[in-house]
C-alpha cells in the first residue's frame, strides 16, 4: 500500500515538476541543471507507473534504483550550481520511501 501511495503522488509531483522545467529551459545559464532536473521528473514520473501498475517486483526495484541514481546526480548537479542546502537532502525522500514500499510490497 505504501508503494502505491508514494507512487501515486510521484506521479502528481513528477509531472507538476516536468511542467516547470520545461517552461524553464529556456533560461540559458542554467542549462545541465534543467536538463538534469528534467531528467529526474521523467524517471520519477515512470517510477510512479511502474510501482502502481508492474506485476513485477524484480522491475520495480530496478526503477527504485535508477530513480535513486538519477537523484543523486541531479543533487550533485544542484550542489554545483547552487551550493549545499537543505533542500537538496529532501530530495531523497521519494526513492527511500519508493524503496521502502518495494521492500514491504507483497508483489511477486
Amino acid at each position: 500500500m505504501l508503494l502505491i501511495a508514494v507512487s501515486i503522488v510521484m506521479i502528481i509531483l513528477g509531472a507538476f515538476a516536468l511542467v516547470v522545467d520545461l517552461i524553464d529551459i529556456s533560461n540559458p545559464e542554467q542549462g545541465l541543471r534543467i536538463i538534469s532536473s528534467i531528467t529526474v521528473s521523467a524517471v520519477c514520473v515512470i517510477a510512479g507507473f511502474f510501482g502502481v501498475f508492474s506485476k513485477s517486483k524484480k522491475r520495480i526495484l530496478i526503477m527504485g534504483i535508477l530513480l535513486l541514481l538519477a537523484t543523486t546526480i541531479d543533487v550533485v548537479v544542484g550542489v554545483g550550481f547552487f551550493g549545499m542546502g537543505l533542500f537538496h537532502l529532501t530530495l531523497f525522500i521519494f526513492p527511500i520511501l519508493y524503496l521502502l514500499g518495494w521492500h514491504i510490497s507483497d508483489r511477486k
